[in-house]
């Protein structure tokens, strides 16, 4: 009979007897032990898929005999189950969350377990480590993943047919659009219809922003300098409002929805979107004529010193209500040896944030955005050092400007408005 199929009693009755008669249970390569450690994960239901959390369970199961109880949650109702949890009792031994202030209600340093000193941590590169690097200069959180970026993205054959550089200054970018309007293409591509695709302006957008006034986040999540305060911040809007005067928007915007962008950048029909670096192969899968075909470059700056917006990955973190935390750390550990992090690389296709192991299945749209990593010319995504989630009020500024609603200035003060009120209502230092 295999151990397998033993139940737990049976098997720790076995051992115990075997080790009062020897002292040791001896059996060639295999050990098991008379108590298995069972730890539950708890994590958004759309993370089961895309964490590869399954291999990982069966593999380290296998190799330790211990069983991962993984709990998956609606997407909509884990941030609040999470929260119940963490104040009462019956928390998950480790869950995976957010880096960066969106991870800040998990108040790290009452909550979690302190990860700090595991040998993984040395492996991460700079960029890796600012990301999952709590204020306190701990590290909480074994980071799943690799970088998003988020800027413009373009059909390179587009470009290359109509002999086009990727601009980086905003005269560049004009003239990039003046040459593609007269040539029968769209130069930028906007799907109202849904709204979240707006928003990749934004994202796209802030770390010129940031990098033109470094001193702004702090001033911004102390609630001691208001957005539409920074030149910078109302000019985009400006910008975005010369784009439709000067027809470089689709005319159809306010009902394009997003799968007509993806078609329309992947033909060529049009040639830029605002949008984060899933683009390649997205796209691909509405017009398979783009595949291989979508490229990202910075949103541009008037000096041309433009910056590619990051966001880190989500990671693992270990409650300190656990009872179970060194079988918690040995599976972290587990994850961060070499060839499971390559697995990961490998089937979600992002980008590397341990040293000496690169990512092999890149996209063309990751390629960029390894480019300018390497290269230095990246900031971190607002909504990972913005203390504030922008509320559905603070974004419609950007519909407003875009269908002419109101003037730019208007549409600056509304997004300032908008983000001080969701500050004062969450009780945010500096914002009471």
């Amino acid at each position: 009979m295999k151990l397998r199929s033993l139940t737990r009693k049976t098997v720790a009755a076995t051992l115990v007897g075997a080790m009062a008669m020897t002292g040791a249970f001896v059996g060639g390569a295999v050990a098991v032990q008379a108590d298995s450690t069972t730890i539950t994960v708890g994590m958004k239901a759309s993370h089961v898929e895309i964490s590869n959390i399954e291999t990982y369970k069966a593999a380290w199961e296998e190799k330790t005999g211990n069983t991962v109880d993984v709990q998956a949650i609606d997407d909509n109702q884990f941030d609040s189950l999470l929260q119940t949890k963490m104040s009462t009792s019956g928390m998950w031994d480790i869950f995976i969350g957010d880096t960066g202030t969106q991870s800040t209600p998990y108040q790290h340093e009452k909550n979690l377990v302190d990860l700090s000193g595991e040998e993984w941590v040395s492996r991460l590169t700079d960029t890796g480590k600012e990301f999952v690097t709590n204020t306190d200069g701990k590290i909480y959180c074994f980071p799943n993943g690799g970088v998003n970026s988020f800027g413009i993205v373009y059909n390179k054959d587009v470009f290359e047919a109509n002999s086009l550089e990727v601009p980086k200054t905003f005269d560049e970018f004009n003239q990039v659009c003046d040459t593609l309007k007269e040539a029968g293409i769209t130069p930028i591509y906007v799907s109202m219809a849904d709204a979240w695709t707006v928003n990749q302006i934004m994202n796209g957008e802030w770390p010129n922003i940031l990098a033109a006034n470094p001193d702004a986040l702090e001033k911004l999540n102390a609630n001691e300098e208001r957005w539409d305060a920074i030149p910078e911040f109302t000019e985009m809007f400006a910008r975005l409002k010369g784009y439709v005067d000067n027809g470089y928007i689709n005319s159809d915007m306010s009902t394009a929805k997003y799968e007509m962008g993806q078609k329309a950048v992947a033909t060529g029909e049009a040639a830029m979107m605002y949008m984060g670096d899933w683009a390649d192969p997205e796209y691909a899968k509405v017009a398979p004529e783009g595949a291989g075909k979508i490229g990202m470059f910075a949103a541009p700056t008037k000096d041309g010193n433009s910056k590619l917006a990051i966001a880190g990955p989500g990671g693992y973190y270990i409650s300190n209500q656990s009872k179970n935390v060194d079988a918690a750390k040995d599976f972290l550990n587990f994850m961060a040896e070499e060839d499971n992090i390559k697995l990961n690389l490998e089937t979600r296709a992002c980008t590397s944030v341990w040293k000496d192991i690169e990512a092999t299945n890149l996209s063309e749209t990751l390629k960029d955005t390894q480019a300018y990593i390497d290269e230095g010319n990246t900031e971190i995504h607002y909504n990972q050092t913005y203390v504030i989630t922008p509320s559905d009020e603070a974004n419609s500024a950007f519909l407003s400007v875009l269908l002419g609603q109101k003037e730019p200035e208007e549409c600056a003060k509304i997004w300032s408005d908008a983000v001080v009120t969701t500050g004062k209502q969450l009780g945010f230092d500096g914002f009471k």
